[in-house]
């Protein structure tokens, strides 16, 4: 299959947007992420970040997960792009490389000491708050889409980023984009 477009799904933490931005650098193809959408629309709401927004995504109603979904599937539709989406059911159709990315949770937690949006948290609760992530988002893909959007047959790659430097994960989705792109 000749693929118009790259989407990244995966565990929090395991190095989606990370992964994106450096093969943005490669392609040139703009970036569109459902994380983003969302935050956007948070920030809106709560300027001065009265709630977390895990906590405000936790509290979105499926009709509003449903239409940021479609959303995204009509901009993939339009535009070869970048993208990183949580639940990659709805794209099965199109011309789009699916890629899924694990990485222990130990490893995840280590990787987002220091980072702005844990806000000097330990590692111990940066632990916490990607478990509780990624169960949050389980419920999600199981009552939007009836899936558990960790399951390894959703996608065409699934890479560990734990046991993969990134110049190998890149080689990888660059040779399944083939030299034609």
């Amino acid at each position: 299959m000749k693929y118009q477009s790259i989407v990244f799904s995966g565990l929090p933490g395991a190095g989606k947007s990370t992964l994106v931005g450096k093969l943005k650098e490669i392609y040139g193809w703009p970036i569109s992420s459902v994380g983003d959408l969302w935050r956007a629309k948070w920030a809106k709401l709560y300027p001065n970040k009265e709630i977390p927004f895990e906590e405000y995504w936790r509290t979105t109603s499926s009709e509003d997960n449903r239409q940021v979904n479609i959303d995204f599937r009509e901009k993939i539709i339009k535009n070869r792009l970048l993208g990183d989406s949580r639940y990659t059911i709805y794209l099965r159709d199109l011309p789009v490389l699916l890629v899924f990315l694990v990485a222990d949770l130990e490893t995840r937690a280590k990787r987002g000491v220091g980072l702005p949006k844990y806000n000097g948290s330990s590692q111990e609760e940066i632990k916490d708050i990607l478990y509780r992530r990624e169960a949050d988002e389980v419920a999600a893909s199981e009552g939007l889409f009836k899936y558990d959007y960790r399951a390894a047959a959703n996608y065409h790659l699934v890479l560990n980023t734990a046991m993969l430097s990134q110049d190998e994960e890149i080689a990888i989705v660059k040779s399944l984009m083939g030299s034609k792109i």
